[in-house]
C-alpha cells in the first residue's frame, strides 16, 4: 500500500509529516480500532481532503508511519555508529541507551512494539530492517574494533538486532521509562554474546 502522492513541496511534506505525527499520538490514546482519518486530521491541523490528498485511507496512514518508523531506526543507529567509542562496551552502552530513548520519545511506537496496537507493514520490511542494523554493527565492529568478518558473525549479529527488540519490549512492557534491571541485563547479554 502506497500514499496517493509523494509531496513535492516543503509545505505539503509539513502537512503529511503532521498527519503521520498525529496518528502516531492518536495511536497512546485509544485503540487502533476506534482511530478514523477525521481525528487525524483534526489533530494534525489540516482537512479531510489534505489529508486523502496523500492517503487513500486510514490504513495507508499508519502503513507510512510504521515505514517511518523503520527509516528512523536505521537513522538512530547511523547516528550511534557515526564515530564509534573507543570500547565495544561503550558502543554496548551507547545503542542501547539510544534504542531505549527511541522507546520513550517516539509517540505511538511502544504500543505497537509491546503488541498493543497493530498495524501493517509491508511484508519483510521488518526483517529487512532487522538485517540492515546488523550489516551496519558488522560494518563498524571489523573497521573500528577488529572483529574478523566471518558468516557467523554476521547471524550472531542478526540474533542481538532480534534479542535487542525482545528485550526492550520487557524492560518496557510494565514501566514507561524503561525498567533499569533488564536494560542492564540487556547490555551484559550482548557484551557476553557478541564479545566474549
Amino acid at each position: 500500500m502506497q500514499t496517493r502522492s509523494e509531496p513535492q513541496q516543503q509545505r505539503s511534506r509539513d502537512k503529511r509529516d503532521r498527519v503521520l505525527a498525529a496518528a502516531a499520538t492518536l495511536l497512546q490514546e485509544l485503540p487502533f480500532d476506534d482511530i478514523g482519518t477525521r481525528q487525524i486530521a483534526d489533530r494534525a491541523g489540516v482537512s479531510v481532503g489534505s489529508l486523502y490528498r496523500f492517503f487513500p485511507d486510514k490504513d495507508a496512514i499508519f502503513y507510512a508511519l510504521s515505514a517511518t518508523w523503520l527509516d528512523k531506526v536505521l537513522d538512530l543507529m547511523d547516528g550511534q555508529l557515526a564515530a564509534p567509542p573507543p570500547t565495544v562496551a561503550e558502543l554496548v552502552n551507547r545503542v542501547v541507551e539510544a534504542f531505549a530513548e527511541f522507546f520513550r520519545a517516539e509517540p505511538g511506537y511502544r504500543q505497537v512494539s509491546l503488541g498493543s496496537q497493530t498495524l501493517r507493514m509491508a511484508p519483510g520490511s521488518g526483517a529487512r530492517n532487522d538485517e540492515q542494523l546488523a550489516d551496519r554493527l558488522r560494518t563498524v565492529l571489523v573497521e573500528h574494533y577488529e572483529m574478523t568478518a566471518t558468516d557467523d558473525l554476521s547471524r550472531r549479529l542478526l540474533l542481538a538486532v532480534r534479542l535487542t527488540e525482545f528485550m526492550l519490549n520487557q524492560a518496557f512492557r510494565t514501566d514507561p521509562d524503561g525498567d533499569p534491571w533488564v536494560l542492564n541485563e540487556l547490555k551484559t547479554l550482548l557484551l557476553r554474546y557478541l564479545f566474549a
